[in-house]
């Protein structure tokens, strides 16, 4: 396939989605869910809320990603994609986001069930034409019984909003998660 312009390739690449090895689900049963960020892009409205799942005794079973078409839409309508821990922690971790068939966003991590933190890598496509990523760390903490946090592991803050920026060919920074030279 020849591809005209750089656009083209963009039409592809831009068109991330919550989406991948996780299935489209709803909450599982005996698991509460504990938000830790919202998440926007600067392609479209859609916001993302991204949520750690407890199961009994606050054990960390995995993450729930609920999508909705925009941040005034109803919260009842939104899409969820569930994570299991297994998923994360694998050598590969999980596909937040892809488009087309090519993975744009993927968490990997550790996140001990039954502590008080973990460590997460994102990678991110920035370069859908070479095909190169970039990756930036986030932590995990627990703040109290039941009650987590996102950590940008540059600067210690919390992070309550994830911003994902793009460019014509792929992301070019996970604001306030990534390090300014990231950009």
């Amino acid at each position: 396939m020849k591809l005209r312009s750089p656009w083209s390739l963009a039409a592809l690449v831009l068109f991330i989605a919550p989406a991948g090895l996780a299935a489209a689900a709803s909450l599982p049963d005996g698991v509460t869910a504990v938000p830790l960020a919202a998440i926007t892009n600067d392609r479209d409205s859609s916001v993302s809320n991204i949520e750690l799942m407890l199961g009994d005794e606050g054990a960390v079973r995995g993450i729930y990603l609920a999508t909705r078409a925009s941040a005034d839409a109803d919260p009842s309508q939104a899409s969820g994609q569930v994570y299991p821990l297994a998923g994360i922690e694998s050598e590969d971790g999980v596909v937040l986001g892809q488009g087309k068939g090519v993975k744009a966003i993927l968490l990997q991590g550790t996140i001990p069930p039954r502590g008080d933190h973990g460590s997460l890598t994102i990678r991110y496509l920035t370069n859908g034409v070479f095909k190169h990523y970039a990756q930036c760390r986030v932590e995990l903490k627990r703040s109290g019984p039941g009650d987590w946090q996102l950590v940008n592991a540059y600067d210690g803050q919390q992070v309550r909003h994830i911003k994902v920026q793009t460019w014509a060919l792929g992301i070019s920074t996970i604001g306030n998660i990534c390090p300014a030279q990231n950009a």
